[in-house]
């Protein structure tokens, strides 16, 4: 019997090891409800297996790339023979929906799920996405919202003028640099076209804040 041959038997015993996996969540979204199975049940089943037969799956290149909320992973990966060395590359994807940073991780399990369930050709039913269609458009939608509302904010937060506080806080750094009343008005007419301090939006109080923390004190 050849090494390659002996690396498909395994694949083969395993296939006969786990014919069915029975789906063990329940996506709720709305008026969205179906069963699907989870990736730790997918893997602790074939893992086992895999244990059994002295076969391991390894990952060896990755690639991945976020658009918004979703991010891509495409995997290869080696299955290797532990009793003769002899292995194959397989190659899976998924992808991950996700507003901070566990996009890859996300895509990643999604990815490896997928690649247990397709080389073992274990049937499951039903598609078991995590977050439905509908989910993850919605999604789409109120990010896009929020991040507009996030943009108007901002902008609305630069533009607005100063209160006496801001005032207060700026004479008081000016007295403490040295900067006399007539110097600051140079600077905001030569700068930013006003003559008076309470004319100043909060981005403009910022910047003069900082430039009058750069004058040395005088001694």
């Amino acid at each position: 019997m050849s090494n390659k041959a002996g690396l498909y038997q395994k694949i083969h015993a395993i296939m006969k090891d786990v014919e069915y996996l029975q789906k063990d969540d329940c996506i709720q979204y709305k008026n969205t409800k179906y069963k699907a199975i989870s990736e730790e049940k997918v893997t602790s089943t074939i893992r086992k297996s895999l244990v059994e037969k002295g076969l391991v799956i390894l990952p060896i290149e990755q690639q991945h790339e976020k658009k918004d909320i979703l991010t891509t992973v495409n995997t290869k990966y080696k299955i290797l023979d532990t009793d003769t060395g002899e292995y194959e590359i397989i190659v899976s994807s998924g992808t991950g929906v996700d507003t901070q940073d566990k996009g890859v991780g996300k895509a990643m399990t999604y990815a490896y799920k997928y690649l247990l369930l397709r080389t073992f050709a274990i049937p499951t039913g039903e598609d078991p996405d995590k977050v439905c269609s509908a989910e993850l458009d919605d999604k789409l939608v109120i990010d896009a919202e929020d991040k507009s509302n996030e943009d108007k904010e901002i902008k609305h937060s630069k533009e607005k003028k100063i209160q006496q506080n801001h005032i207060a806080a700026l004479c008081a750094l000016c007295s403490e640099k040295g900067v006399t009343e007539e110097q600051l008005k140079k600077v905001l007419e030569k700068d930013y076209g006003i003559t008076s301090k309470k004319d100043l939006t909060i981005k403009q109080f910022k910047e003069v804040m900082e430039r009058v923390k750069k004058v040395e004190t005088p001694s």
